[in-house]
């Protein structure tokens, strides 16, 4: 089945689609008997097009229904989803049944108007129970991101803006893609003398955004160093001190 995906440019709807896939999953991590639903991979990146397949695993003990919804997304400089982008997906199903203890491969081709490109298909899965049998629906995504050619380069970050909040230890970092190009940051490490920040998690960097993102740093010292490693080169910059806002 084919899928041309022109999402709604509402910001409003998609907030509300966005939280409540938030919150599905927020509730899928609180409930111990509902964490045997899962999708792998989670992302997945390609060049230009994908032609590829993710797998819906259920390790319950009740028979799920899945339906699966393609949305594109935007994510603000806050890291909110937001808007779309426009993809074409071709999936192999858009509706199914998965046995317990059962896995569904769900296959897929993608392509995009421009590059790059982003979406996600979206599986709504119903039948779960909680322990005192509360029906429960559950909402899994698997992203894809559609990469251009060329890659993101170093010259084209830019670290804008440094926070330190002592009060709630945290560094926070703004930076810009100045580029056309989509990147993705791996990790983000701040040092001073022998400690290190714990690993933060990577996101993507998309092009002419800006995007802010935070580190834990629970001591007294102030960062002198800060490094935002990508795939192919990181960024390391020696800080002058810093004061909490």
């Amino acid at each position: 089945m084919r899928v041309s995906l022109v999402c709604p440019s509402s910001r409003l709807r998609s907030a509300r689609r966005a939280s409540l896939a938030l919150g599905a999953l927020a509730c899928l991590a609180a409930a111990p008997s509902l964490a045997a639903q899962s999708v792998s991979p989670p992302i997945a990146e390609y060049q230009e097009r994908a032609r590829s397949s993710f797998q819906l695993i259920n390790s319950g003990i009740f028979p799920l229904n899945v339906v699966l919804e393609v949305r594109g997304f935007s994510v603000t400089e806050r890291g909110e989803v937001q808007d779309t982008s426009k993809v074409h997906v071709k999936l192999s199903a858009m509706s199914f049944r998965i046995p317990p203890r059962g896995t569904y491969t769900v296959f897929y081709e993608a392509t995009a108007d421009s590059l790059p490109a982003w979406f996600n298909i979206l599986s709504a899965m119903t039948g779960a129970r909680t322990e005192s049998g509360l029906n429960v629906r559950i909402l899994l995504p698997h992203v894809v991101y559609l990469n251009q050619k060329e890659a993101l380069r170093k010259e084209q970050v830019a670290i804008r803006k440094l926070e330190l909040d002592s009060a709630a230890g945290k560094l926070r970092v703004q930076l810009e893609n100045l580029g056309p190009n989509l990147g993705r940051v791996q990790q983000v490490t701040a040092t001073a003398g022998k400690a290190t920040s714990p690993p933060s998690a990577g996101f993507p960097l998309f092009p002419h955004m800006i995007r802010w993102t935070e580190v834990d740093w629970p001591g007294s010292l102030s960062p002198e160093r800060l490094t935002i490693r990508f795939a192919k080169f990181s960024v390391d910059t020696l800080l002058s001190p810093l004061s909490s806002p």
